[in-house]
């Protein structure tokens, strides 16, 4: 027998391997598998996370990090560990194929199949599942007590035999009380003990556990309410409450010492309502806050709209109070007969699309209060002067915080938010301005004690000594900024944040663009980098990861997040804030890591890592990061499909700026070949380099991942702005980067390069049309082309005017209209259509909420009528960006096959040759290829 010699073998295999892999197709987005919600037990033993395909049945997955060994639950979501690791819970989803079918056959909506509950006890490998669950709750802490609210019971088949002829007298049936809620199962799960309970409408668990508080209600003439507590040591349930009327928003305290919820005797539609209050040394629960109430303001009431909520020491409750509901007059107008109009009035604070937009809101409006429960006595925290309040250290603090935007409400049309900051005493409610006008953060500190804020007009931090009010400049003299140094838009810049507080709480830690700072609230010491500045020196940006989300302080022994701004590399270190010392590596290399989650009884880690041509896969560690193990392993996914690279570019712009871009080149690169560019933009994107992109249809831009496995090279260029001229700065950036890229790879096919834009990039991109002929093809998603008709509309989806979008923020022209009507004009694509050569493909939906629909119009329109090539997708009631599948796929395909036409020589598809008439809308797509 004659052997290949071992190299020759090895080319052979390596080339027949990759021969095999084909590039992404459409038809593979459905089964691209994601991973989703991974969380770690309190011990660190179990792991659990989602794969669900983009569609179909996904699993969840049950992992063990001390054997690797894996267990898989079909359809289950929504997991949630018990606080002694024993259990896991989960809802479990009905199968789509079923739910499909379902809604096929027209089953009414409470009739269609329901989740189901999942109990998983990983020691055992043990699964038990109960049918139609609509929810269920964990304790934080505590062991494997469970609750679930089961879904109302289908009918029963009447089976009675009508044919049935015998003179048999029926007894008369009884007529029952309508049930207002359902089936409550309390259930201890390693014991099997269940506590079933009917008609329940509302309940909740102590944070530890040991006590459940559930309401029930049944209703005839008059709804009876009972309000129960469930102790978990006596394993029995202990009514606190009886009346007729109402209760719901029941709330359990942290130790299961206490139980609240509001409560209402009223028998009219529109209720006013009471605060009740059960304490475990007390008996029955009563009413505490009333209409009687001394401190609550006049014909106010307790709030539906507010869950009661105590302070974790268990000595305050806070709930909502509101003025009181006064019953409608019985309505006699039929609805033909009544006005239908929206008065506009210029004293308005808010625009009338704005007020709507937040009616709902509005209607449960409702203004923080606290009861002190040794005290027996009421505190009105906010009220309709200051509207919103802020508790520190979970409610414990002695200090909130208050704001209020009212004064300023039209500003936020032109100018932006801004506030009036209050400290408020918790105690006795009384208030101190502490900022006016002020339109950046505030805080206080976790005890009140502090209030520290970022002033923008000198971009320096300050804090005051609430008591005292002394003020303290933290960072005015230091020669190093700590407000956004890309600031490239007409605003005062903004700040990096803070990383937290110092359990002494006379020091806070605060971020500048690389380190984090050690400052004294009293100014006695000199500030410190407790990174000594590593992060500036080597351009790498440091932040605090909080592993402990329940700690008030930053803990001592901080992880922080990692990100290399010169080769965007990532990772995770140590650091200390009680001197500067260099932080300690843990880990940094070419990958983006993601939050990383610590499982809160065991120096375990639980994270993501990830690149472009790395699965963002999921992996846990000790605390030493010295041997990650991967838990999942769905790269594999990749191992079909020609995938691709992504590198890092610069070039010098047009403007003579020094700039960044990422260059995505096919797997199978051919120098010798040609390939056609796509050039997508979007502010800036160069951080990015060590994203994955995964496979999927098209909510409106391209896919890298998709492209370069098709044959195309991507450009992605970083874009800084002029304010002012926001179409030139494009121009300059992306035209500059381009001829580079054609300069330093000879590869790229200079005759056939594409743009491609939504939003801002769709702007971007209709503007670059009418300035250049460098492109044989541009796509321009929801673009805006007439800024002098954009600045007067309204942002549906907020409701809120446009002109904030021109004046401060993103579209940097820095002016009104009437200030600078030429630059409106110049920035506008619409006015420059005639000089077009350039064939472009609009898509804007007809219910976009950012940018209005008829922009897309104006300039689709205006092309039609010079006669330059331009076709416009609007997909009927979809938003800015695609949410419905169908659409997705349809816009993807479109998209694809326009691009390939032009840039690729394809066959130009019926849609684009001839279009698709009206009447035949929903009957042809026109996809198919004309010869």
């Amino acid at each position: 027998m004659h052997r290949l010699p071992l190299v020759l073998t090895l080319l052979l295999f390596t080339g027949l391997a990759f021969s095999q892999k084909r590039p992404v197709d459409q038809s593979d987005y459905e089964s691209w598998k994601l991973l989703k919600t991974p969380i770690i037990s309190q011990d660190g033993k179990w792991i659990s996370y989602e794969v669900n395909p983009l569609k179909g049945d996904g699993q969840l997955f049950i992992y063990n990090t001390e054997t690797g060994a894996r267990d898989s639950v079909s359809r289950g979501y929504a997991a949630k560990f018990s606080g002694d690791s024993h259990i896991l819970a989960f809802k479990v989803k009905p199968e789509e194929d079923t739910m499909r079918k379902a809604k096929l056959a027209e089953v009414k909506k409470d009739k269609l199949p329901k989740d189901s509950l999942g109990i998983y006890t990983p020691a055992k490998k043990h699964l038990a599942k109960i049918a139609r669950v609509k929810s269920f709750k964990l304790a934080e802490e505590g062991d494997d007590w469970l609750a679930y609210l089961l879904e109302e019971p289908l009918p029963v088949k009447d089976t009675t035999d009508s044919t049935d002829t015998t003179n048999v007298k029926k007894k008369p049936k009884q007529k029952k009380a309508k049930q207002k809620g359902n089936e409550l199962v309390i259930l201890k799960v390693i014991e099997g003990r269940e506590f079933r309970f009917d008609n329940v409408t509302d309940y909740e668990v102590s944070r530890n556990g040991e006590r459940f508080g559930f309401i029930t209600a049944v209703g005839d003439s008059i709804d009876s309410t009972l309000v129960y507590q469930f102790d978990t040591e006596k394993q029995k349930a202990e009514k606190i409450f009886e009346n007729a009327g109402v209760a719901k928003q029941i709330t359990v305290d942290d130790d299961g010492e206490q139980i609240s919820f509001v409560y209402s005797a009223d028998t009219a539609k529109a209720k006013n309502y009471n605060l009740a209050y059960w304490a475990k040394k007390s008996g029955n629960a009563q009413v505490i806050i009333d209409s009687t109430q001394q401190n609550l303001p006049e014909n106010w009431r307790v709030s539906e709209h507010r869950k009661p909520d105590f302070s974790r020491d268990g000595k305050k409750l806070f709930f909502g109070t509101a003025p009181g509901v006064k019953p409608e007059p019985k309505d006699t107008l039929l609805k033909e007969e009544k006005v239908q109009v929206d008065i506009w009035n210029w004293k308005d604070p808010l625009l009338q699309p704005q007020q709507k937009k937040q009616l709902k809101k509005e209607k449960k409006r409702n203004y923080l209060a606290a009861y002190f429960l040794e005290k027996d006595r009421m505190i009105q925290l906010a009220d309709e002067e200051v509207d919103e309040v802020r508790l520190y250290d979970h409610g414990d603090a002695g200090m909130a915080l208050g704001h209020t935007i009212k004064p300023y409400s039209q500003l936020i049309s032109w100018e932006g938010s801004y506030r009036d900051y209050y400290a408020i005493d918790v105690t006795t409610g009384a208030r101190k301005q502490l900022l006016k006008k002020h339109p950046s953060t505030a805080r206080l500190s976790p005890s009140g004690k502090y209030l520290l804020w970022f002033q923008n007009s000198d971009s320096s931090w300050y804090v005051t000594n609430v008591e005292n009010e002394k003020v303290v400049s933290l960072s005015k003299e230091l020669p190093f900024n700590f407000y956004n140094e890309l600031n490239d838009i007409p605003k005062l810049p903004g700040n990096y944040g803070i990383a937290g507080w110092c359990k002494d709480e006379r020091y806070v830690l605060i971020n500048d663009r690389y380190d984090i700072w050690k400052f004294d609230q009293e100014g006695k010491e000199e500030p410190f980098r407790i990174t000594d500045g590593y992060g500036r020196e080597n351009e790498i940006r440091f932040r605090y990861q909080k592993l402990d989300k329940e700690s008030t302080f930053v803990e001592e022994n901080m992880m922080l997040t990692a990100f290399d701004h010169t080769n965007k590399q990532g990772g995770f270190f140590l650091a200390g804030y009680k001197q500067a010392n260099q932080p300690q590596k843990l880990i940094m290399d070419d990958h983006r890591y993601k939050e990383i989650i610590k499982a809160a009884k065991a120096d375990k880690f639980i994270w993501n890592q990830e690149a472009f041509n790395q699965y963002p896969d999921l992996y846990w560690s000790n605390l030493d990061f010295e041997s990650p193990v991967k838990v999942t392993d769905l790269d594999k996914q990749r191992d079909q499909f020609l995938w691709g690279d992504v590198q890092l570019v610069k070039w010098t712009s047009s403007d003579g700026e020094e700039l960044e871009g990422l260059l995505y080149t096919p797997e199978n690169l051919d120098q010798s070949e040609k390939y056609p560019l796509l050039v997508y933009f979007y502010e800036r994107n160069a951080d990015n380099l060590n994203g994955f992109r995964h496979l999927s249809p098209s909510r409106s831009i391209i896919n890298p991942s998709y492209c370069v496995s098709n044959g195309y090279v991507v450009f992605v260029p970083d874009i800084p702005y002029l304010v002012g001229y926001p179409g030139e700065s494009a121009l300059s950036a992306v035209v500059s980067g381009t001829l580079s890229m054609c300069a330093q790879f000879p590869f790229i096919d200079k005759e056939n390069m594409g743009i491609q834009g939504q939003s801002w990039g769709g702007y971007q991109v209709a503007y670059l049309v009418t300035q250049t002929n460098l492109y044989k093809a541009g796509m321009a998603g929801a673009p805006v082309s007439n800024m002098t008709s954009a600045y007067g509309g309204i942002r549906w989806g907020s409701g809120m005017s446009r002109m904030i979008q021109y004046e401060k923020t993103q579209s940097r022209i820095g002016g009104t209209l009437w200030e600078k009507p030429l630059l409106y004009i110049e920035n506008s694509p619409l006015f420059f259509v005639d000089k077009i050569e350039t064939p472009l493909l609009i898509m804007h939906n007809d219910n976009d909420g950012a940018v209005p629909w008829y922009q897309g119009i104006e300039m689709f329109v205006a092309m039609r009528r010079l006669q330059k090539p331009a076709w416009m997708l609007t997909y009927n009631n979809e938003e800015h960006n695609l949410t419905k599948w169908p659409n997705r796929m349809d816009l993807d395909k479109r998209m694809y096959q326009f691009f390939d036409h032009y840039l690729k020589g394809a066959p130009e598809p019926v849609w684009m040759k001839t279009g698709v008439p009206a009447i035949e809308k929903g009957k042809n797509p026109g996809y198919e290829l004309t010869k």
